[in-house]
């Protein structure tokens, strides 16, 4: 079984008799704290951490759960946002185990993100003290979960969003996580166009992926890509919206500064922006002179405010 919701860790320590935590790297160097968790065992696939103690737990191969191949009362907790290879390699190793991702662990005193640096928090308490309701468009999904910008609103009921995503694996996953939510499984272009592009990507790492083969190739990304359709912005809000998203939150790896230069803002005066702080400079001066302010800046990205 695989949780698609929150649910209370406590709960889910007395229910399982081993519980296995997956994925060594940020998210769990980020958020995992032995002294709360307690798991039996923490994985790492990819073996770029095994034999060290971090944050309070040593760090072992897969070697180290073969026991439990055919054991009933086995949860597996999913750090990273490779979900979808980490599952097949569970499937393999531990058939009968059962699945969550990290971020969906009610942890007491724990207060609920999955942002990267808690954008979605700033967001949603921006957004509350002025609007009963809103909607939002989230541009480059990846993981509908983890390290996501707009799951909270999700999960605190706001559901009117559209999630646009050109890899089609995430889209299937967003659907699974986020049902009532619209998928868009297209590449955003800033201009009308009935082209498809070249969507180059990590296969290992689903959050690095381009349009751009200077990129790629920055990357070693290159020799990994498929031609995705593509639609402009405009369009995407034009058939998804009866107005527009009061929210954008874009991470488009290198395209948001295009994609916001052919914005139809006056059409869509959208109330909140969330943008990497890639072409930081150029995406300020453009937002400033279309009359948005700063709201908030994190590690990675700028929320801008209009008016």
């Amino acid at each position: 079984m695989k949780y698609l919701q929150k649910e209370e860790y406590a709960k889910l320590r007395k229910k399982y008799s081993i519980i296995i935590g997956w994925g060594a790297g940020v998210e769990f160097q980020r958020y995992y704290d032995h002294n709360i968790l307690k798991f039996d065992y923490m994985i790492d696939g990819a073996e770029r951490n095994i034999g060290k103690e971090i944050n309070g737990i040593t760090v072992e191969g897969i070697e180290a759960i073969a026991q439990y191949k055919e054991a009933d009362s086995v949860l597996v907790v999913i750090f990273p946002n490779i979900e979808n290879e980490i599952q097949l390699q569970i499937s393999d190793l531990l058939p009968k185990a059962d699945t969550i991702v990290a971020r969906l662990l009610d942890i007491e005193d724990r207060k609920s993100t999955y942002a990267s640096n808690q954008e979605d928090v700033i967001m949603l308490d921006y957004m509350l003290d002025r609007f009963t309701d809103f909607s939002y468009m989230d541009v480059g999904v990846c993981h509908p979960i983890v390290r996501n910008n707009t799951y909270l609103f999700y999960e605190k009921g706001y559901t009117n969003g559209v999630l646009v995503e050109p890899n089609a694996a995430m889209c299937h996953m967003a659907a699974e996580y986020r049902p009532l939510n619209k998928i868009v499984n297209f590449g955003a272009s800033p201009v009308p166009t009935n082209k498809e592009l070249t969507y180059y990507y990590d296969p290992m790492h689903p959050g690095l992926n381009t349009f751009l083969k200077d990129m790629a190739v920055s990357r070693g990304m290159e020799h990994s890509f498929k031609k995705i359709p593509m639609k402009d912005i405009n369009t995407i809000i034009s058939e998804n919206f009866e107005t527009y998203p009061n929210v954008l939150d874009l991470d488009t790896e290198g395209m948001d500064y295009e994609l916001l230069s052919h914005l139809d803002f006056g059409r869509y005066p959208i109330e909140v922006i969330c943008v990497e702080k890639s072409a930081d400079g150029m995406i300020r001066r453009l937002l400033e002179e279309r009359g948005y302010n700063i709201l908030d800046v994190t590690v990675e990205n700028k929320i801008y405010i209009r008016g």
